[in-house]
C-alpha cells in the first residue's frame, strides 16, 4: 500500500505520531494496517474497507484510538466505500452528542472528529453518488452545535480546565458573555477548527442531489495534467497541448470555466475545491501511460502551493505585519455567531456569499501544506515547506496566518529537530520585527503567548500517541519538550542550517548538465532531471548521466517556475546559482538603468582598488631600524614603485632566510603590483604553509582576488583574516562589496556599518548601503543614506542626480525634477542627470522641456544616440513625423545596430506612404530582426505598430493580446513600474 495512509489536513495530533524521528516515521506510512486498532481489527476477520468502518463506527467514538482509525480508513486514496458506508459515517460524525464535557483533550478530540468528518465528506464529493436535500440539510444544521461546542470549548481552554465553579454561572449568562469574551479567546483558540466547520459548510453548500458535479471536473483535471506533464501532444480529443499549460497555474483557467455551483459559494473556496481536486488526481493517479513517481508527485503539489501563496502574498506586499489583525477580529466575531445560528441550508445561502475568515484560502493551502509534511519522508519537500512557512509568517496579516505557518514550523522542528533548529532562530528574529513595526502595541506579547499555546497544544498531542501507541522512540525528540523562551542565538548558525535546507532543495531541482537549479526540468524515465534549454541541446537522446536511452513518451516535463522565482536569490547567495544568470532574466538592451547601476559599481571598486586598499596593504609593510638591510630595501623599493628591483631584493633576501613569512608576503604584494596574480599566489599559498593562523597572507589573497573580481573567493580569504585578527583598515569595506556583489545584502550592511561606527561620514560605505537599500526597494532608507551625503557635501552632483532618481522610482516626479535640476546647476555636463531629466519630463509631458534637454546633451556629445532615439519618439509623439524620421536616422547614423531605431523608421515610411499592401513587407523586416522574441523593449514596439495599423482580424488580435501578456509576465515584479514608464515613453500616452 502507498505511503499515504497516515496522513492528517493540519491535525497536529497526528504530526506529533511522527514526532521521533523520520526513521520511526516511515514505516508508519506505509500502510494503514500498522495503526493497532487496524491490525487487531484484521486479525478478527474484518479484512475489507466497508467492514473495518462499520465496526468502528458502531464503537464508542469518544476514543480517541478508534476515531484515528477511522480516519486513517477514509484517508487512504486506495480504499474504495460502498455509497451506504460512506452516508452511514456522515450521519454519524454529524451527531455532536459526543460532545457534552469538557476535558484536557476535548480540543484535540473536536479537530480529529471534523477532520474526520472532513475525509468522509471528500470521499464522497469523489464518489459516483448524491446526497438528498433532506440529508443534506440535517448534517448542514449539526454544524451550528458544533460551532457552538468549539467556542464553549475555547472558552473552557482559556480559562484552564480545573476551574469547576464560577459564582452566577448558567448558560444563558455564559453565552451573552461569548461575544465580550471572544478577544480574549485568540491566544488559545484553534483556528484549525474555525475552518474546518468553513470547509464543512463550503462544501455542504456546493453538493447538488440532481447531478455529481466533481466527476466530470476531476475527469478534466486529469487531462489537463497529462498535457502538462507530457512533452509529446496529448489527444486531440481534449484539445489541450503542453504549450497551453506550460504553467501549472494556467491549469486553473481551464478548470474554472467547468465549476459552477447552485448557490452562491465564498470567495475563497473555487480556487480551494480546484486544488482538493488536483491533489485528489495526483495521489490517487495510477495511469500507466503516465505514471508519476513520489518525487515527482510532491515537487508538482509545491508548484502548486507556492503558486497559489504567491498571489496571496502579493495582496499583503505593501501592508505592514499584522495590518488586518482588526478586520480579522471584527470578522471572526461576526462568523461566531453566523455559525452558532446555522438554519436550512437553503435558506442560509439564498442569493448571499457566505461569510468567511479572511485568508480562509491561504489558511486552507497551510493546512495542505502540513498535510503533505506528514506523509513525505523526502528533507527537499521539508525544506520547500519550511520556507513557505517562513515566509507565510512574516507576511501573516493577522493572527488566522501566524497559527498556521507557527504550527507548521513546530511540526518540523519535531520531525528533524537537528535540520529544523534554525526555527527558533526564525521566531526570534520575528519578535524583533514586531517589536521594530509596531512598538506602541502589544503584538509581540500576544505572539509569545500564541507561540507558547501552540507549542503546549503540539506536545500534548505528541504524548497521546506515545502513550496509545507501542511506538519504540528514535533518536528525535521524544517526550522531551524544548523550551518555549525564545533566544538570542548566532547569526552565522543560521546561515549555516539555512544553508543545509536550501542545499537539499537545489539538489532536486539540479540539471544534470547544467548542475545549476533551474526552473523547467524534464524529468527522464531513469529519474535524471535536465533543464529545458540542456534537453534541447542534447545530440543523442541518452541522459547524459547514466547513459539510459530517451524515449518521448517517458519523458515528464516538471514546471518548478515559482519555487525557482521566489528561492532564486538565496541560490544565487549560496552560491548554486551564478548571479549572470539570474541577471539575464531580468536583462533588457532598452534597460539604462542596470548600465547605470553597473557604472556605478564599477567605479566604486576602482576607487577602493587605487587609493584607500594600497594605503591599507602598504601599512603592514614599515621599515624598522633592527629590520635586516635587504628587507629594508625591499620595501623601500615597493614603495618607490621601483617592483623589479623590490622582487630582485625579495629573493636575495629568501636566500639566506627561506622560511621567512613576511618576505613572501612582501614579494606576493609586489607581483601583485605587476598585475602577475599566478605569482603572488603561488607566494601567499606557501607563506600560509608556513603559518596559517597569520592574517596578512590571507588579507593580501583576499584583496588580489577582489581585484580579479572572484567576489567569493575574496570574501573567505578576507573573513579568514579577520578571524585571525587582521587590523587593517578598510577590510571592512571590501568584505562589504563583496557580499553585495555575491548578493549578500545584509551580511553587506552588517560590514559597511561596522565601518560606519568609527567613520559615520564615509562616503563609500554610504553610497554602498544606499544601492543596496534601493536594490531592496526600500527608498526611504535609501532616501536617508542620501540625506546624510548631501549634509556632507550638498553640492555632490552625483548624489542630487541619484536622489531625483529614487523620487521617480516613488513615483514623486515634480519633486525629482528639483533634484535632476540642482545637480544640474552644480554638473551643467553630467549627460545620465540630463536623460534622467527628460524622461521624467516626458512623464510630465512637458515636451520642450524635453527637447532643451536633448539638445543640450547633443552639444556635449553629438554622436550621443540615445539622445537622438529619444528626440525622435517626442517628436513622434508631438505628430511631427518629418523630425522624427530625421532623429531616428541620426541615431542610426551613430549606433548601426540600434534595432529599435531601425524598427521605427521602417514603420515611419510605411506610415508616411499609407499602402496598405506594403505591411506584410513591414511585418516580415521586423520579424527578421535577430532575437527580437528575447528582447522586450522590441516586442513592445512591434506591438505598438501592430495595434496603430488597425488592420487585424479578430484572431490576430486574440493572438497579440496573449503574446502581449506573456510578455508582461516576463518582466519581474521590479520591473513593473518600468514597464508603464516604457510604455507611456514608446507607445505613447493616448494608446498605453
Amino acid at each position: 500500500m502507498e505511503k499515504y495512509s497516515i496522513q492528517n489536513r493540519g491535525s497536529s495530533s497526528l504530526s506529533n505520531l511522527e514526532n521521533n524521528t523520520v526513521i520511526f516515521k516511515t514505516p508508519l506510512l506505509k500502510n494503514t494496517s500498522n495503526n493497532p486498532i487496524l491490525l487487531e481489527l484484521e486479525k478478527d476477520g474484518f479484512d475489507s474497507p466497508d467492514e473495518k468502518v462499520e465496526e468502528l463506527i458502531n464503537k464508542n467514538l469518544i476514543n480517541l484510538e478508534y476515531l484515528f482509525a477511522l480516519k486513517l480508513l477514509f484517508e487512504n486514496p486506495l480504499n474504495q466505500f460502498s455509497d451506504g458506508v460512506l452516508r452511514n459515517s456522515l450521519v454519524t460524525l454529524a451527531n455532536p452528542t459526543h460532545f457534552d464535557y469538557y476535558g484536557k483533550q476535548s480540543m484535540v478530540r473536536l479537530e480529529l472528529h471534523l477532520r474526520t468528518w472532513v475525509a468522509v465528506l471528500e470521499k464522497i464529493c469523489v464518489t459516483p453518488m448524491r446526497l438528498s436535500k433532506e440529508l443534506r440539510d440535517k448534517v448542514y444544521n449539526s454544524l451550528a452545535k458544533f460551532a457552538e461546542i468549539h467556542n464553549k470549548t475555547t472558552q473552557v481552554i482559556q480559562e484552564g480546565i480545573d476551574n469547576n465553579y464560577r459564582s452566577g454561572f448558567n448558560q444563558f449568562n455564559q453565552l451573552q458573555q461569548d461575544d465580550k469574551e471572544n478577544g480574549n479567546f485568540i491566544n488559545k483558540r484553534n483556528y484549525n477548527i474555525d475552518f474546518l466547520l468553513i470547509h464543512l459548510r463550503d462544501t455542504l453548500h456546493s453538493l447538488r442531489d440532481d447531478e455529481t458535479l466533481f466527476q466530470e471536473i476531476i475527469r478534466r483535471s486529469k487531462e489537463l495534467l497529462k498535457a502538462v506533464f507530457s512533452i509529446t501532444p496529448p489527444s486531440t480529443a481534449t484539445g489541450i497541448t503542453p504549450k497551453d499549460v506550460s504553467s501549472l497555474f494556467s491549469i486553473l483557467t481551464h478548470l474554472r470555466k467547468g465549476l459552477s455551483f447552485k448557490y452562491p459559494v465564498s470567495s475563497y473556496y473555487l480556487d480551494w475545491r480546484i486544488m482538493l481536486i488536483i491533489q485528489h488526481n495526483l495521489f490517487t493517479w495510477c495511469d500507466t501511460e503516465i505514471a508519476i513517481s513520489k518525487k515527482f508527485q510532491e515537487m508538482i503539489l509545491m508548484e502548486y502551493f507556492w503558486s497559489y501563496l504567491e498571489r496571496e502574498w502579493v495582496d499583503v506586499a505593501d501592508n505592514s505585519i499584522l495590518n488586518s489583525q482588526s478586520k480579522f477580529d471584527e470578522v471572526s466575531n461576526k462568523l461566531v455567531k453566523v455559525l452558532r445560528n446555522t438554519g436550512n441550508l437553503l435558506n442560509d445561502f439564498a442569493g448571499n456569499e457566505p461569510l468567511t475568515l479572511p485568508h480562509t484560502l491561504w489558511f486552507g493551502i497551510l493546512d495542505l501544506v502540513q498535510t503533505l509534511i506528514h506523509k513525505s519522508t523526502r528533507i527537499s519537500t521539508h525544506g520547500l515547506c519550511y520556507y513557505l512557512a517562513i515566509e507565510s509568517l512574516n507576511r501573516a496579516p493577522s493572527s488566522f496566518i501566524q497559527f498556521k505557518a507557527i504550527e507548521i514550523l513546530f511540526h518540523l522542528s519535531n520531525i528533524n529537530n537537528k535540520m529544523f533548529s534554525i526555527i527558533k532562530i526564525d521566531f526570534d528574529q520575528y519578535v524583533q520585527k514586531l517589536n521594530e513595526n509596531n512598538p506602541t502595541t502589544d503584538f509581540s506579547e500576544k505572539f509569545q503567548n500564541l507561540l507558547s499555546f501552540i507549542k503546549n497544544k503540539s506536545s500534548d498531542d505528541f504524548d497521546f500517541f506515545i502513550n496509545n501507541h507501542d511506538i519504540e522512540k528514535g533518536n528525535g525528540k521524544g517526550k522531551e519538550k524544548c523550551p518555549i523562551q525564545i533566544q538570542n542565538t548566532n547569526l552565522t548558525k543560521k546561515i549555516s542550517k539555512s544553508y543545509n535546507i536550501l542545499e537539499n532543495i537545489a539538489n532536486e531541482m539540479t540539471c544534470s548538465i547544467g548542475h545549476e537549479p533551474t526552473d523547467q526540468l524534464y524529468v527522464l524515465k531513469c529519474q535524471h532531471t535536465l533543464s529545458l534549454n540542456n534537453f534541447i541541446k542534447l545530440k543523442q537522446k541518452k541522459c547524459p548521466e547514466c547513459r539510459e536511452k530517451i524515449e518521448d513518451n517517458e519523458i515528464k516535463y516538471l514546471p518548478q517556475n515559482t519555487i525557482y522565482k521566489n528561492l532564486c536569490s538565496q541560490f544565487i547567495e549560496a552560491g548554486y546559482v551564478s548571479s549572470s544568470k539570474d541577471n539575464q532574466y531580468d536583462s533588457d538592451s532598452g534597460d539604462s538603468d542596470v548600465n547605470s547601476i553597473l557604472i556605478k559599481k564599477k567605479k566604486i571598486q576602482e576607487a577602493i582598488k587605487l587609493t584607500s586598499i594600497n594605503r591599507s596593504l602598504k601599512s603592514i609593510f614599515q621599515i624598522r631600524k633592527k629590520q635586516h638591510p635587504t628587507y629594508r630595501n625591499a620595501i623601500k623599493e615597493l614603495f618607490g614603485k621601483n617592483y623589479k628591483e623590490a622582487i630582485s631584493c625579495c629573493k636575495e633576501f629568501l636566500k639566506t632566510f627561506p622560511q621567512s613569512y613576511s618576505m613572501r608576503c612582501i614579494l606576493a604584494y609586489t607581483y601583485r603590483c605587476l598585475n602577475d596574480y599566478e605569482q603572488a599566489h603561488l607566494y601567499l599559498h606557501e607563506a600560509i604553509k608556513l603559518k596559517e593562523k597569520r592574517s596578512i597572507a590571507w588579507y593580501i589573497s583576499g584583496e588580489i582576488y577582489f581585484r580579479q573580481k572572484f567576489y567569493k573567493d575574496a570574501k573567505k580569504n578576507l573573513q579568514i583574516s579577520l578571524n585571525y585578527n587582521a587590523k587593517i583598515n578598510n577590510i571592512y569595506i571590501m568584505l562589504g562589496i563583496c557580499y553585495m556583489n555575491c548578493l549578500y545584502d545584509y551580511s553587506a550592511l552588517v560590514n559597511f556599518n561596522t565601518t560606519l561606527q568609527n567613520e559615520p561620514n564615509n562616503h563609500l560605505c554610504l553610497k554602498n548601503c544606499a544601492y543596496i537599500y534601493e536594490r531592496q526597494d526600500e527608498y526611504l532608507n535609501t532616501l536617508k543614506i542620501l540625506d546624510k551625503l548631501l549634509s556632507i557635501n550638498e553640492k555632490d552632483s552625483l548624489i542630487l542626480c541619484y536622489y531625483g532618481e529614487i523620487l521617480s522610482k516613488m513615483e514623486k516626479y515634480e519633486n525629482a525634477i528639483i533634484y535632476f535640476t540642482k545637480a544640474n546647476n552644480v554638473d551643467p555636463e553630467n549627460v545620465h542627470n540630463l536623460i534622467k531629466r527628460a524622461t521624467t519630463y516626458y512623464i510630465l509631458q512637458e515636451y520642450d522641456k524635453i527637447l532643451l534637454d536633448l539638445n543640450k546633451i547633443i552639444q556635449i556629445d553629438f554622436t550621443n544616440s540615445l539622445a537622438y532615439y529619444y528626440k525622435g519618439l517626442i517628436y513622434h509623439t508631438m505628430k511631427d513625423i518629418s523630425s522624427s524620421m530625421g532623429a531616428f536616422e541620426k541615431c542610426i547614423e551613430f549606433d548601426s545596430d540600434n534595432s529599435l531605431a531601425k524598427i521605427q523608421v521602417n514603420y515611419l515610411k510605411y506610415s508616411q506612404t499609407s499602402n496598405i499592401e506594403n505591411s506584410h513587407e513591414l511585418f516580415t523586416g521586423i520579424n527578421q530582426i535577430s532575437n527580437i522574441n528575447n528582447n522586450t523593449s522590441l516586442l513592445f514596439v512591434r506591438c505598438k505598430i501592430y495595434i496603430e495599423l488597425k488592420k487585424l482580424k479578430k484572431s490576430q488580435n486574440l493572438e497579440l493580446l496573449i503574446n502581449f501578456i506573456f510578455i508582461c509576465l516576463k518582466l519581474n515584479m521590479k520591473n513593473m513600474k518600468k514597464m508603464d514608464i516604457f510604455m507611456t515613453l514608446v507607445l505613447g500616452k493616448s494608446q498605453k
